[in-house]
């Protein structure tokens, strides 16, 4: 009777135990059936967003879409208008690309003269400063011409009265002559300034007359000394109205025949234009 009564407790035991292991393994297995449902969740998740992303994205796409088939269709259209009207107006263009071509033609002449016209002045002013020799004398280049200053003190005796030019004034303006010899197509306007303050002996007027006289007399001696042709050279009188201090200079502007230049460029564009 107790050797039927331990088999049976044994057996309870080994039956209980079995049924605890298999509770424990089932345990387990619905542990990671919730761990494989939180992650499924949870991609389930990321999957719901991404798909609202891409709803979003090719909502926007579509738009994108409509927008360039639109612009497209704009972008066609002008064009067929502007084909359109490039047929219509292709004289037009091509007479204008003509015209366009003879003013590069024009400008590019009128470049290449003015480069010579500048080198001409350079050259002018060169010579004149080689020439010239008295160091009371000043050469400067102000815009188109070339201005040469000789002291009235160094020109004539008496520079509040006398007009008439001194031998020391008539050995500058030989400088000045082989410059005018050596160039016949140079031009000049010799400019007088005088602010004499008294004219008691009468000889002139005023100071208009004073500088008047003594331009004039610069000119005589250009002619009648070194041989000077006259009309190239104009003698006008400034007074004291163009002087800056109480020295006075009396001004030589040369001109380097510009006119002959203009009239170069303008018979050029005549015969060529």
């Amino acid at each position: 009777m107790k050797k039927v009564t331990f088999f049976t407790i044994t057996f309870s035991l080994i039956g209980m135990i079995a049924i605890a292991q298999k509770k424990k393994d089932l345990l387990l297995k619905i542990e990671m059936l919730k761990s494989e449902l939180n992650e499924m969740q949870e991609n389930l998740a990321v999957s719901q967003r991404n798909e609202k992303v891409n709803e979003a994205k090719l909502l926007t796409l579509k738009e994108q879409n409509s927008q360039l088939k639109e612009t497209n269709a704009s972008f066609l259209k002008n064009i067929t208008l502007l084909t359109e009207a490039s047929k219509k107006k292709s004289e037009n263009v091509s007479n204008t690309l003509q015209s366009l071509k003879e003013k590069e033609n024009q400008i590019k002449y009128i470049g290449e003269a003015l480069a010579q016209r500048d080198s001409l002045k350079l050259i002018t002013l060169t010579q004149l400063k080689k020439e010239l020799i008295n160091s009371s004398i000043s050469v400067k280049l102000n815009n188109e011409t070339i201005t040469l200053s000789i002291p009235n003190t160094l020109l004539f005796e008496n520079t509040d009265k006398n007009f008439e030019v001194n031998e020391n004034g008539k050995k500058a303006l030989e400088q000045l002559s082989k410059l005018m010899n050596n160039n016949p197509e140079i031009k000049i306007t010799v400019q007088g300034n005088s602010n004499a303050i008294k004219f008691e002996d009468k000889t002139s007027i005023d100071n208009w007359d004073l500088s008047s006289r003594q331009a004039a007399s610069v000119v005589r001696v250009l002619q009648n000394q070194y041989s000077i042709d006259p009309k190239r050279m104009n003698a006008m009188g400034k007074s004291e109205y163009a002087t800056t201090g109480v020295d006075t200079v009396t001004r030589i502007i040369i001109d380097p025949n510009y006119s002959a230049f203009y009239t170069l460029v303008s018979e050029y564009m005549k015969n060529k234009f």
